[in-house]
């Protein structure tokens, strides 16, 4: 079978499923495993800003949107050469990729008709039926029920303890933006309680003082694209610096690998198992890079 993924946790779904030889085309996105990056690429980002500074990209993406304007451009033909039979999209967030209505168009114009699967999911037990839908789609329905297994140990380990420490996720940085969708049920699986919005809504823009003033007990800085190196970066400047030294959560600020929590995929459980090894005191076999912003207080460990 012929596939195109413009997503990238559906291409990362597609790989985990066994299915990485099937995949033809994909999104400039899709880095992850690095063979995606042998595929052709049908999508691609219209401004290539990755390495602005978070509240720029955050002002070209907001006046984008506003104007009724795409993120993305699909390769036309590129679509028309690969001649796909099935193209996994989502419906969920212009942001992230293009949507289902824009790659249905784009197939109209190229003159192909693929089967057009949409992908989501806005809570973390959606995201594992996604991975069922996707292998459906794939024709092997029992590929999800093996990977799904493999899964299960990780999320449904119960929590370190009874009590829930207050989680922040951050998934942007300036302005900070406080993430929703799946996020909350990963926090929760992990055995804290995340402060934001409730499991399956979106995410929410706050400010430092806000943050500075909330019961927050772990903060983790995940921002939407960033590894840990970039996120690093972002922060060398001296006044967002500043703004997150000023929390000083009981135990810790960390700044983790964006896989752990932004993309709907089966990566997704190591951003369970992140929450549950920093709620226990330990930084161990993880399998992402994480990195200690602000260590725990003492008292933390008593």
């Amino acid at each position: 079978m012929r596939v195109v993924s413009v997503l990238p946790s559906a291409t990362e779904i597609v790989y985990a499923l066994g299915h990485g030889g099937d995949l033809v085309g994909r999104s400039a996105e899709c880095d992850y495993p690095a063979a995606a990056a042998r595929l052709p690429v049908v999508m691609r980002p219209r401004t290539w800003d990755a390495d602005r500074p978070s509240r720029e990209i955050d002002a070209r993406v907001r006046s984008t949107r506003s104007r009724g304007e795409s993120l993305y451009e699909l390769d036309l033909d590129q679509l028309r050469a690969l001649r796909p039979e099935l193209l996994l999209t989502q419906d969920l967030c212009g942001v992230c990729s293009v949507t289902d209505e824009e790659v249905r168009e784009a197939c109209r114009i190229a003159g192909v008709t693929p089967r057009v699967r949409s992908l989501s999911p806005r809570r973390l037990s959606e995201v594992w039926s996604s991975i069922g839908e996707v292998a459906r789609a794939l024709g092997d329905p029992r590929s999800a029920a093996a990977l799904l297994e493999e899964l299960r140990p990780i999320v449904d380990e119960a929590p370190p303890a009874p009590t829930r420490p207050r989680v922040a996720v951050v998934e942007w940085l300036d302005p900070p933006i406080l993430a929703g969708l799946w996020a909350p049920d990963i926090v929760a699986a992990g055995g804290g309680a995340s402060l934001g919005p409730a499991p399956g809504e979106t995410a929410v823009r706050t400010t430092w003082e806000e943050l500075a003033r909330a019961p927050v007990d772990l903060l983790l800085l995940s921002p939407c694209s960033f590894t840990v190196d970039r996120t690093l970066r972002e922060l060398e400047d001296p006044a967002l610096r500043r703004c997150v030294d000023r929390l000083t959560p009981r135990l810790g600020t960390f700044i983790a690998d964006e896989a752990y929590f932004s993309r709907p995929g089966p990566r997704l459980a190591w951003g369970v198992r992140l929450v549950r090894t920093l709620l226990t005191g330990t930084l161990k076999d993880l399998p992402l890079p994480v990195r200690p912003l602000r260590s725990p207080r003492p008292e933390a460990a008593a």
